[in-house]
């Protein structure tokens, strides 16, 4: 959990920072407003967590910059430097901690499927819509849910839709769930699968991103392609009906879940950041695979 202070700003003052700082971004926006600092304040690094394709233009931009950047997937690496042969200093996951996200109801009462809605074009709201359609046809007899910051979607008649659902209710959510999706057209990362896996549900997800350095296709959970609602199905029911199946993908999932600890993020992370210190933003040295 974050100790320390937290507040708005307006414009990013000189005054607040030192030359030998380290100053990190994490989206555009921020990114613009640091690099505008005089360049004797502050060592710059942008922590890019996502490639906001609602704002491609800006995000490239900001990615043309010449600072230091670490990114939370691999892919993210490669579409950095392909874009602006610029080298990336590291690939930093994020985490999930296992003390929060676990299975909270027996696996022999598991009955659900699952996911959660965004509206943004990235989480291809309509795709969910249209899997939870189909899953309801193809799988009558199995609870659905949702769980949301936004406004309920039309046409998810049958579905169990939660806005702003506590941690305790998405416990729940999660653990009433054998099989939980990810439809995104595109992700930094993919906390939720993370989190589904911890509470011990099997997941599928489209390849988009940063869920293809979380998952092995068909070892830990499945794959797809962006916008192939079929095949998405097709893999949940594979999931929901086969038992033993499932439960070699939930016990191989909990093993990945082990491998992305927050100490072991933040391993990651200070590894990058004392190397971007040492050499002050002049040199970077590639420290991902």
């Amino acid at each position: 959990m974050f100790e320390g202070s937290s507040f708005r700003y307006r414009k990013l003052n000189a005054n607040d920072f030192s030359p030998d700082e380290l100053i990190v971004s994490m989206c555009s926006r921020t990114t613009f407003d640091m690099y505008k600092l005089p360049k004797d304040i502050g060592v710059k690094v942008f922590y890019c967590r996502g490639a906001e394709i609602q704002n491609w233009e800006q995000i490239l931009q900001a990615w043309r910059l010449p600072i230091s950047k670490i990114v939370t997937a691999t892919h993210l690496a490669k579409m950095i430097e392909r874009e602006t042969n610029q080298p990336v200093v590291g690939v930093v996951p994020n985490g999930v901690n296992t003390k929060e996200y676990f299975p909270v109801i027996p696996d022999a009462e598991r009955e659900g499927v699952g996911s959660i809605f965004g509206w943004s074009k990235a989480k291809d709201p309509t795709s969910i819509v249209q899997v939870m359609k189909m899953i309801g046809q193809r799988l009558p007899n199995s609870p659905r849910y949702l769980f949301s910051g936004a406004r309920k979607p039309r046409g998810i008649k049958g579905v169990s839709f939660k806005r702003f659902s506590s941690l305790q209710e998405a416990l729940r959510i999660y653990s009433s769930c054998r099989v939980w999706f990810l439809c995104s057209i595109a992700e930094g990362f993919g906390n939720p699968i993370l989190e589904a896996m911890a509470c011990g549900c099997a997941v599928v997800s489209t390849n988009c991103g940063g869920p293809s350095d979380i998952i092995k296709d068909g070892v830990n959970g499945f794959l797809v392609d962006v916008g192939n609602t079929k095949a998405m199905v097709h893999k949940i029911v594979l999931l929901y009906k086969d038992k033993q199946l499932r439960k070699q993908i939930c016990a191989n999932a909990m093993k990945t879940v082990q491998e992305y600890s927050w100490p072991k993020a933040v391993d990651k992370l200070e590894k990058c950041l004392l190397s971007i210190y040492a050499n002050n933003s002049r040199t970077t040295t590639k420290l991902y695979a």
